[in-house]
């Protein structure tokens, strides 16, 4: 293959000025001069008129004499004035002693290769721009593990620039500062890159937890593409995702807890209703043998024991039913150190014997205004969760109740309370604590750190309710593995203490007709028994339908109706509505162990004139006969 007939490159000798000595057939290709056109004709023919005007011409040939070679990329003309971008390599030619003869000049027509290159440079800039404007972190990692290239979506996450994580092991230390789970993020990572590499596909997504400059906490799941030896990693931000779906899971989870609240509440009062009927039976016919035994007698004594005993039940029976919502609270001026001496008896023999109690309880610490159901309910829940928080390694519950002046400069850390005199309730325990983190959650309803049938997570919101109410409050210290101590302040009332010692009074006696209604045949009995002690001629019934025929016979023939609220084929309320319609003056008496249709107002509103809660003792159904026959 001859110079003359190469056709991929221009070829051409140029003389000493620059003028053509020879063109051969890619000269004539590219340039599209006939070798007779050029041979002769100075080298500027080539040139834009702009570089001629310049000088520039001069200066590569200038440039070749000088250096030997010299080689420049810029754009030629054609002989039809078509433009084209060429790279020019000129070489000095020189004789056997040293003068400069002329110069070998080859030019190549690098149009085509210039139009891919800029396609290309477009497309990667275009590719770029794109990176950059994804919503997704992403970052693209060469073969030597070199961060190249990170978009703003990954630095506004992270907060990580070029300088902080130059590098994938950079990212390592940093975004996983815990080693223990740096260490199983890089071996998981890794394997999914080489499973990846050998199925020839991309990585599948993993969720890592990621820890961002500002020391953050997201969650994020990562997932790549290989590209030959290098790597392009996506982050999908799944933190708000997750949290709401801890939201709802959470949410959800509160209300099956209150729709289990609400059973348990439901079956509580049925229970309630049915171990009222038993204690009104009880404590009925209790009362009745204790009249009937001497005072100085033996078995009035033990009488006496079982009456207290059954007040006591009534009295646990009012709890359920205020946790049903059936009872009203009632707050009483009364002294703590009664119920909070109730409360260790019954504590002793229910907590485990590694947890000694320690008490140190105040007898002068002043009356409070309280329920002591609830007072009752708070010293429970506290001694229990006391109680749970040692149950593993032992300890000691200590109560205290004491006396407290509160100013305006007592510190109780967030605690704000009205200046004033105090009780102050103290239970503290040397069990696992409670951390930092959780501390300010444990009043929040439905919050627990507790297992499985140990609790609802309901008990301290109570308490602090309760608390609240009474213009009170309650505070907590702990520290992990040393114990907690809770403090529940009583605002002291200016009132003296009430006497212990209650004054015998006089049950009111009468002798008028009363129809008596319920469907226990018990209860219809010993109401019978009762009443005619007190001097009235009673008829009982034990069903509202039978009630309603005896009264509509003889409207007339009695002064008073006393009937239960829950009673088949026919309520209570309903029966009292139908004999009102017979006699709108008949007074009547609605009793109910439990009833989730009808309270005391309600029952006013329909022109019943007394609603009780059972059970009833003697002296209480006395009052209320004389009462509706006032």
């Amino acid at each position: 293959l001859t110079v003359e007939s190469v056709q991929d490159y221009a070829i051409l000798r140029l003389d000493p000025l620059g003028y053509v000595a020879s063109w051969n057939l890619g000269a004539e290709r590219i340039f599209g001069y006939q070798s007779a056109e050029i041979i002769g004709k100075p080298n500027t023919l080539f040139f834009l008129p702009e570089d001629i005007s310049s000088g520039r011409h001069e200066e590569l040939l200038h440039k070749a004499a000088e250096q030997g070679r010299y080689e420049e990329e810029g754009f030629r003309i054609r002989k039809d004035g078509s433009i084209f971008t060429a790279v020019d390599l000129l070489t000095s030619l020189y004789d056997p002693q040293g003068r400069l003869i002329g110069y070998s000049k080859v030019t190549r027509d690098i149009t085509e290769r210039k139009q891919a290159e800029e396609t290309l440079l477009k497309s990667e800039i275009r590719f770029r721009k794109l990176m950059e404007k994804l919503p997704l972190p992403l970052c693209h990692v060469d073969k030597a593990g070199a961060i190249i290239f990170r978009n703003e979506r990954f630095i506004r996450i992270f907060g990580y620039t070029e300088d902080d994580v130059p590098t994938v092991s950079d990212w390592w230390q940093k975004a996983y500062p815990d080693p223990k789970y740096r260490h199983w993020v890089t071996t998981t990572w890794e394997d999914a890159v080489q499973r990846a590499a050998g199925q020839k596909k991309d990585i599948d997504p993993i969720e890592y937890r990621v820890t961002s400059k500002n020391g953050q906490e997201r969650v994020m799941e990562i997932s790549g593409i290989t590209l030959e030896d290098e790597l392009l990693a996506t982050f999908t931000d799944l933190t708000e995702r997750k949290h709401d779906e801890a939201e709802k899971a959470k949410l959800k989870s509160q209300l099956q807890q209150a729709q289990k609240m609400e059973a348990i509440g439901t079956l509580a009062g049925g229970i309630a209703h049915d171990f009222n009927n038993i204690l009104a039976v009880m404590l009925g016919y209790t009362e009745m043998v204790r009249e009937d035994m001497p005072e100085d007698s033996k078995f009035a004594s033990d009488l006496e024991k079982v009456l207290e005993s059954g007040y006591r039940a009534k009295e646990l029976v009012k709890q359920i039913l205020a946790f049903s919502r059936q009872a009203q609270v009632e707050r009483l001026p009364i002294q703590l150190q009664p119920v909070v001496n109730e409360v260790l008896k019954m504590l002793r023999s229910s907590i485990p014997s590694s947890i000694p109690i320690h008490a140190d309880i105040d007898s002068e610490c002043g009356v409070v205004l309280a329920d002591p159901t609830q007072v009752h309910q708070i010293m429970v829940n506290l001694c229990t969760n006391a109680s749970h928080a040692m149950e593993d390694t032992g300890g000691i519950l200590q109560i205290q109740l004491n006396s407290i002046h509160i100013d305006n400069e007592t510190e109780l850390g967030p605690l704000t309370l009205e200046p004033g005199q105090y009780a102050e309730l103290m239970i503290s325990d040397t069990g696992c604590g409670i951390g930092p983190d959780i501390i300010d959650k444990i009043f929040d309803p439905y919050f627990t750190t507790k297992g499985q049938g140990k609790g609802t997570g309901m008990g301290l919101a109570i308490i602090h309710g309760i608390i609240t109410s009474y213009n009170g409050g309650i505070t907590v210290e702990s520290t992990l593995g040393k114990g907690t101590t809770f403090h529940v302040y009583f605002p002291v009332v200016a009132q003296e203490e009430m006497a212990t010692v209650k004054e015998v009074e006089t049950i009111p006696l009468g002798c008028d007709r009363v129809l008596f209604v319920d469907d226990e045949e018990l209860l219809a009995e010993m109401g019978k028994d009762m009443l005619e002690r007190l001097g009235y001629q009673v008829t009982t019934r034990r069903s509202s339908l039978e009630a309603l025929a005896t009264f509509q016979n003889n409207p007339d023939g009695f002064d008073v109706i006393i009937t239960d609220q829950t009673m088949p084929g026919m309520t209570g309320s309903d029966l009292s509505q139908r004999l009102l319609q017979i006699r709108p003056d008949i007074p009547i008496i609605l009793c109910t162990g439990y009833s989730n249709l009808i309270d005391e107002d309600s029952s006013k509103a329909l022109g019943i004139k007394e609603f009780a809660l059972k059970p009833l003792t003697k002296q209480v159904i006395a009052k209320l006969i004389r009462k509706v026959l006032a």
